[in-house]
């Protein structure tokens, strides 16, 4: 078992996960049923880490509420609009309020929100992400919730990963999560080396989203991601045949961080018996590159 890697509670059960080799988990809302359903379910995840004491993380938000206007990972804290921004702070300390209570060893928080396009001005941006860096992390500090930012380059003002490094270095209870998968989309997006960036932001990354794709275009030009969207990592993805990256060559740069490394893939492409294949892989790739 490799101690640091983990799976969401999408696909898999809390009781599963010894069984299959894996030594975390990240709790994740996601969009089966009611809130409230959702909320009850993962409740009881949480519920059984601790009883069975598995170290886990959470992905905010955990809770939603009818003022917050929007889907339940949209974010607002780099929007031109100071009222939405507002709005995204109040969802972040609502939520940070109640899972302090439960001890996550963090939070995994989408932040730069998808603007694909300069529209109009923004003069004031650069304060604006100066202030959100802030406020995130004096949040992060009064609750005593370390808050991991999770790299994408959906927003045109604030893609280039170096800034996401620069920003956070310095924050108490900052910090930055790689993906794998849109971190491949931002290199397409912002045409930058795939390779390096991930050499780099590893270097300074506390955990990690695994999945991976294929194909050369983003999001919802991509055939492979609105047909299978995450796709779990495998020994034959191979770059030279149109995957996104050569898994063992990412999850041999990742494995000498000995950081969280969370499973976040689905089981539509080639159904389960390949979803599961691509776990043992990792575990077993992952048992001969880190040192537990």
């Amino acid at each position: 078992m490799v101690e640091n890697l983990g799976i969401n509670t999408i696909h898999v059960t809390v009781d599963q996960l010894k069984t299959l080799g894996l030594g975390r988990v990240e709790m994740c809302l996601g969009r089966h049923g009611t809130h409230n359903e959702r909320l009850a379910k993962m409740e009881g995840d949480i519920q059984r880490a601790q009883m069975l004491n598995i170290p886990f993380s959470i992905h905010l938000p955990m809770y939603i509420f009818d003022w917050f206007d929007g889907d339940y990972l949209d974010v607002f804290f780099l929007d031109s609009d100071l009222d939405k921004r507002e709005l995204s702070y109040k969802l972040l300390e609502e939520n940070l309020k109640r899972v302090s209570l439960l001890k996550p060893d963090y939070c995994v928080l989408h932040f730069a929100g998808v603007y694909g396009n300069v529209c109009g001005t923004f003069d004031d941006f650069k304060d604006v992400l100066k202030e959100a860096f802030q406020r995130i992390n004096n949040m992060g500090k009064q609750y005593d919730v370390h808050i991991l930012l999770e790299y994408m380059g959906s927003n045109i003002r604030f893609s280039d990963y170096k800034d996401w490094i620069s920003g956070t270095k310095s924050l108490s209870h900052v910090g930055l999560l790689v993906d794998t998968g849109h971190l491949y989309f931002a290199s397409l997006i912002h045409n930058f080396d795939y390779m390096e960036a991930l050499d780099k932001l590893s270097s300074v990354a506390e955990a990690f989203h695994l999945w991976t794709t294929k194909g050369y275009e983003t999001y919802g030009d991509s055939e492979y991601y609105q047909k299978f969207h995450h796709i779990i990592p495998h020994v034959e993805q191979l770059s030279s045949e149109g995957w996104a990256f050569d898994t063992e060559a990412v999850l041999e740069r990742i494995a000498r961080e000995n950081r969280p490394m969370i499973i976040e893939a689905s089981t539509v492409y080639k159904g389960r018996d390949y979803f599961y294949e691509g776990v043992s892989f990792i575990i077993s790739f992952l048992e001969g590159n880190v040192t537990r």
